[in-house]
């Protein structure tokens, strides 16, 4: 044996099974592994029966030392009551104990509820350094899925492992440094990939290996799966000592900036706060120890703390809140803002003064609000949003809120239910082909309407990280020449630089980046990411109103822009995506199907490149005679409302289960608000009332067909990807009747808006202009454009709010504090893409210096561009959100004091509540703060 002294792996089976049956299941793996690396299967039994409702937990522990009789089957390591796994610690010592006293182990195998348990086994083993679970080297997930720690295992790990770290709050924001393999099922109906690859992201292993399978929810044992796990152990092998510890990331500086400032001003506003995290005195002889003041303290990382949460009017509203003290307790995650916090309660009261029922509640309205906040400080809500709850009855609301004897559905059962059993909920009931396409349209109305209707004010507002535009189609439609010719072969994921043999590098040395290009399926395997400039869409910018540039211009003010513009358009950086080539039955699985939709879900707006020549079949193979390529609208659109309704459709027994609460959680799973998918359920719901006579279907869903889900997932799809078309390959003149014939039936197939183009040819003027510094006007004159004009309509169907923040209303110059971001960002155009743009007719940013070759800022003499700087904010974002951007990019300080706000340039300003939703009228802000701006 080449793994030190070891020989033995762990096996730990999943809920509803026995080691035994296990270990039967993986007769191949176990002989393949013990003659290649002489490593020994152990498949202890959990040592729980597996326990239906609310059966008295004692009563189901047998001793695993019992022959394989009917008492073992159906065994579980706990019993899930909400985030309480009843067992987990007599689950630990069991293991612990096997472990110790056999010797030998070396790596742990857990399938779905067992991969859950060797997760929490690795967050032992590396939060005691090693000391738990000596030896582990390394853990192999099968259907593994992430779900938060149980709050009964932290208080094991302070009251078991406190020598350790007493106050250390464990979180999903732990990094686990052991190497792991995390095996997945394309067609695991019970643990979907998104779950298991979650999981994956919490290890940061020197081995990162993922294998999809085929399959469902099993152990996977075939030939070409026992090679992942060979690999994985043969690795293994080259790792001298075990992994040691796991590490809590720091946050970058912006991230860890937005934190202390948000602390700070919690600890002016409640006198009640306690920071519970460690940090030491900048000058420990005049420490203030109420003063928490990045002047005064150096912070330590994660940062906690807690508020007493009590009413505003001790005297009269008391009665309303629960007999004794209770706290939120709060850390911040690595990357918080832009993620919500850790949040728990803390209190001392038995569960006849503050019941579980009414705990969950709270949780659950507290979880509302910081999903409702996400991406912005959100602390201060929680606080007001747990006042709301005690003053408007929430106890009372609670202690009827679940009746005594209710059972509880755990996740587990849900998830985990590894022998089949009759139904506990009604089926999706059938629907013939006529209803379904019936339904399809349906929910294509309803959502024509919502687009037709939908309004700025609408959504839950806060900045726009990265504005994503996703490039689907057909396999050689032309998705990877778009998408280098709209990034200008922006070095990006999946993109592998071009060489010189190519004619990509010249004799400067410029190499080019971006997607790899052949006229054959499956060029692109790894979506392809960079950074694309979408020119605004008309009258969404100041300057589009003719008045307003001739106000500059007698003013000697030149006009800015962070990005440069294109036929006088400012342009915007946008997140570019471009995922793989989709074929017929994608959402089955075949091809890269899964994979590549699931690639889809960061998209706000999608492109479909269409390639109009007719020359090519479904899967992008060449053909002799002429297809036309509406079908190809047809069935894209369809593939992605197949994949959703799919997977949806499979946990319908659930859904019946839990209710609305569930199915609206199941559709924001695909990147959405809960409230952009409450108005879509509405929509149906009006519309399913309307026309059918149906009232309150939501509430009904037992007496869902597949045609009502099939209505709902078509509304919701269609909103919620919105989809322009390139008509690719307009230089091919079979193409011109079919171009012609789609854009007189839009919008068509979930696409609204299209654009002819022929990204080749444009890409070709990109790739010269980046390559070569000398400009040829004749080419230039040629240029149209085509590409930037598509991504410009596509950002017409759901685009984000564009705000202006300015120093000055009457000069509009830039905030000092935004200089950082307009001469560093990485979205800032590149030389060549520059030279592309100046030979197209358009205008560099004005922070680029064609003389040095460099951004710079203008000088203290020289006049300041005005609007240079543009936020991409949501719908829905208040003038309070403009300033918690601006805030948490370090580019304000202090506290909001007054606003001032115009539409157009030129215009008397005019102020505006911190709570006005920023639009069209008030979209040139200036803030002002109790502190001066930083100068950069």
């Amino acid at each position: 044996m080449n793994m030190g002294i070891g020989n033995k792996i762990l096996i730990l089976h999943g809920n509803r099974q026995t080691g035994e049956l296990l270990l039967g299941r993986l007769t191949k793996l176990q002989k393949a592994v013990n003659k290649e690396l002489q490593l020994e299967f152990v498949a202890p039994d959990a040592p729980f029966l597996y326990a239906d409702g609310d059966e008295d937990l004692e009563e189901s522990r047998h001793d695993n030392n019992d022959s394989a009789s009917s008492l073992q089957w159906q065994r579980t390591w706990w019993h899930r009551k909400g985030n309480t796994y009843h067992g987990l610690e007599e689950s630990i010592t069991k293991i612990e104990q096997l472990w110790n006293n056999d010797g030998g182990f070396v790596g742990i195998l857990g399938f779905s509820q067992g991969s859950r348990f060797a997760h929490i086994i690795s967050i032992l083993h590396s939060v005691t350094n090693g000391d738990a679970f000596r030896g582990l080297r390394g853990i192999v997930h099968v259907s593994g899925y992430n779900s938060p720690i149980p709050q009964n295992f932290m208080t094991y790990l302070k009251d078991h492992w406190s020598q350790y770290n007493n106050n250390f709050h464990f979180d999903e924001s732990i990094i686990i440094s052991l190497p792991s393999l995390h095996v997945m099922g394309s067609t695991d109906k019970l643990v979907s990939i998104l779950e298991s690859k979650a999981l994956s992201e919490l290890y940061n292993t020197p081995i990162p290996l993922i294998h999809n399978h085929p399959g469902g929810h099993h152990v996977p044992v075939k030939a070409r799966d026992i090679e992942h796990y060979l690999i994985f152990w043969r690795k293994l092998q080259s790792i001298d000592e075990p992994a040691e510890t796991c590490k809590v990331l720091p946050p970058d500086e912006e991230h860890a900036q937005a934190q202390i400032d948000e602390v700070y001003a919690l600890s002016q506003i409640f006198p009640e706060f306690q920071l519970l995290s460690e940090t030491e005195f900048i000058d420990p002889d005049n420490a203030d120890p109420d003063d928490y003041s990045e002047e005064s303290r150096k912070y330590t990382h994660p940062i906690s703390y807690a508020i007493l949460l009590q009413p505003e009017d001790m005297e009269i509203q008391q009665e309303l809140w629960p007999p004794k003290p209770i706290s939120l307790h709060v850390q911040y995650p690595v990357d918080y803002p832009d993620c919500s916090p850790i949040i728990s309660l803390q209190h001392s009261m038995n569960c006849f003064e503050f019941s579980s029922s009414q705990s969950e509640l709270l949780m659950k309205k507290l979880t509302l609000t910081m999903n409702d906040e996400e991406g912005m400080p959100c602390v201060m809500s929680l606080i007001y949003a747990a006042r709301e709850f005690f003053e408007e009855g929430g106890l009372a609301k609670g202690q009827t809120a679940l009746p005594q004897k209710e059972k509880i559905v755990s996740e587990d059962e849900a998830i985990e239910n590894e022998l089949q059993e009759p139904s506990l909920a009604s089926a999706l009931l059938p629907a013939s082909d006529a209803r379904m396409e019936k339904c399809r349209q349906e929910g294509w109305l309803i959502s024509r309407k919502m687009m037709e209707e939908r309004s700025n004010n609408s959504g839950k507002g806060g900045s726009w990280k990265q504005f994503t535009i996703g490039l689907v189609g057909k396999p050689s439609a032309g998705k990877s020449t778009f998408f280098n010719a709209a990034t200008a072969f922006a070095r990006q994921r999946g993109g592998m630089p071009s060489t010189k043999k190519n004619g990509s590098e010249d004799e400067d040395g410029i190499i080019l980046g971006g997607a790899a290009m052949a006229p054959h399926p499956f060029t692109t395997i790894d979506p392809n990411v960079g950074f694309c400039f979408v020119p605004t869409v008309d009258g969404s910018c100041p300057e589009d109103d003719a008045d307003g540039c001739e106000f500059l211009s007698n003013k000697g003010i030149p006009l800015g822009s962070c990005h440069g513009r294109v036929d006088g358009r400012r342009l915007i950086p946008v997140v570019l995506k471009d995922v793989a080539g989709l074929v017929p039955g994608a959402y089955e699985g075949r091809g890269k199907g899964n994979k590549f939709l699931d690639d889809l879900t960061d998209a706000d707006v999608l492109i479909h490149v269409l390639d109009a020549s007719g020359k090519a079949d479904s899967e992008g193979n060449k053909v002799l005679d002429v297809i036309n390529p509406i079908n190809d609208l047809e069935w894209i659109s369809n593939e992605i409302v197949a994949w959703v309704y799919t997977n949806i459709k499979q946990k319908w027994d659930s859904v019946v289960r839990r209710g609305r609460t569930k199915l609206l959680g199941l559709f924001s799973g695909y990147k959405q608000s809960q409230s952009f998918v409450e108005d879509v359920f509405t929509a149906v719901e009006n519309y399913v009332r309307d026309n059918d006579g149906r009232d309150a279907v939501f509430d009904k869903l037992e007496t869902f067909d597949e045609g009502d889900l099939y209505r709902l997932v078509s509304a919701f799809v269609m909103t919620r990807f919105p989809m322009g078309l390139a008509l690719n390959k307009n230089d091919i003149a079979s193409s011109i009747p079919f171009i012609e014939e789609i854009t007189s039936k839009l919008p068509i197939h979930g696409c609204f808006v299209a654009q002819a183009l022929s990204a080749d040819k444009e890409m070709r003027f990109i790739r010269h202009h980046c390559l070569h510094q000398s400009v040829s006007s004749t080419v230039a004159s040629n240029f149209e454009g085509l590409v930037w004009k598509c991504l410009q309509k596509a950002l017409s169907l759901r685009g984000p709010i564009l705000v202006f923040p300015v120093a000055d209303m009457q000069t509009y110059e830039p905030l000092t504090g935004l200089n950082n971001f307009a001469t560093r960002d990485p979205s800032l155009p590149s030389k060549g893409f520059i030279n592309c743009l100046t030979s197209a007719g358009g205008t560099a940013p004005s922070t680029w210096d064609d003389n040095k070759v460099m951004y710079a800022v203008q000088g203290k003499n020289e006049t300041k561009p005005a609007l240079r700087d543009v936020l991409l904010m949501k719908p829905g974002s208040t003038v309070n959100d403009v300033f918690l951007t601006l805030k948490n990019k370090n580019v304000l300080e202090g506290e909001f004091v007054r606003a001032e706000a115009a539409s157009k340039l030129g215009e008397k300003p005019k102020l505006v509540s911190k709570l006005d939703i920023v639009g069209p009228e008030n979209r040139i802000l200036r803030i002002m703060t109790t502190k001066r701006q930083k100068k950069k």
